[in-house]
């Protein structure tokens, strides 16, 4: 199915959402055609792009609310942290905490956590749960988290710019990715969260699903 179709679904079940998400855009687009800024349509090409991935898999795995709102709120943070100003820079560049912790680390951690959830959300959707443990699928739902890290490591070598900074730069933002994928797979083991959001059609599910509430 095309990925305007998905991604119509996907705002026709989660109504509210989709309209906030909307709205945002709209706004960053308008003010680049006031500005004439082109590096933001280059911002929102990936958000467009990124909302068809998440479309496409809540098609397959359905999922909650609660993590949709999480990367709903992880686009907006990388829209402030590489479009809003700071201090001669720009907010991704900015401390948090002086020499601790930057705007951009925290935002690799937060967003390392929600994709080790959309992992773990998406692994229920297709694995046989009878056979396979929580901490099993928390640990593949960690390394497809991480993976997430990598490909964004890999699209910021590629694509360059002022602000991807150097190999330590790189080093730091993989330990903060690490960081949010492992404190994410350990809530998802010790809150015994939900472990499949929809009764799956896909492949090796024979399981029934789970009775736990959805994160």
């Amino acid at each position: 199915m095309r990925p305007g179709r998905r991604i119509a679904e996907l705002a026709a079940d989660q109504p509210v959402l989709a309209v906030a998400w909307a709205a945002l855009l709209s706004l960053v687009a308008g003010s680049a055609v006031v500005t004439g800024d082109r590096q933001v349509w280059a911002y929102l090409t990936v958000c467009l792009v990124l909302t068809a991935v998440v479309a496409t898999a809540h098609a397959a795995a359905h999922f909650s609310r609660g993590l949709l709102a999480m990367l709903m709120t992880l686009g907006c943070l990388h829209l402030a942290g590489g479009l809003l100003p700071w201090d001669g820079s720009v907010l991704y560049d900015a401390w948090l905490v002086d020499h601790v912790l930057r705007y951009d680390q925290a935002v690799h951690a937060f967003g390392s956590m929600a994709a080790t959830l959309a992992s773990w959300q998406l692994l229920g959707a297709y694995l046989d749960l009878s056979r396979t443990p929580p901490r099993a699928q928390a640990l593949v739902a960690c390394l497809g988290g991480m993976g997430k890290g990598a490909i964004n490591e890999v699209v910021e070598f590629v694509m360059g710019g002022p602000h991807v900074g150097g190999y330590a730069n790189t080093g730091w933002d993989l330990v903060f990715d690490l960081a949010g994928c492992v404190a994410m797979a350990v809530y998802l083991t010790q809150s015994r969260a939900a472990r499949r959001t929809l009764p799956a059609s896909g492949i090796l599910t024979t399981h029934a699903p789970s009775t736990e509430p959805a994160l």
